[in-house]
């Protein structure tokens, strides 16, 4: 996949704002939940996973913002709490950091083929 930095350039300032806030809230998400396991606030960092669901439903909002819709990100939420609460995996920072990481190249995606 070939990012186009010019079309990230020129997005409108609410979608930058949209799409740092849903970086800032996948990957912060996992820090806050580390930082609070080793302050021995939460005793297992893997069901602090709130800030991944949080993430995907503000990428859920941008994609109902542009003018072609992206089914995949509009679906995120529901991937999230499926992944996150109805599987037998108990969740934990690797699974985190994968859905993370899959959220991050979705944005990018979607700013890519549907700006």
């Amino acid at each position: 996949m070939d990012i186009d930095l010019e079309v990230l350039k020129s997005l409108p300032l609410k979608e930058k704002i949209l799409s740092a806030l849903v970086l800032a809230l996948v990957w912060g998400g996992i820090v806050v939940a580390a930082l609070l396991s080793w302050l021995r606030i939460i005793e297992d960092p893997g069901t602090f996973f709130w800030g991944c669901i949080a993430g995907s439903i503000v990428l859920a909002y941008l994609a109902i913002k542009k003018k072609k819709l992206d089914i995949v990100s509009l679906l995120t939420p529901v991937y999230a709490i499926i992944i996150f609460t109805c599987l037998d995996i108990s969740p934990n920072l690797l699974l985190q950091g994968l859905y993370a990481a899959s959220i991050t190249v979705l944005l990018l995606r979607m700013h890519q083929r549907f700006s």
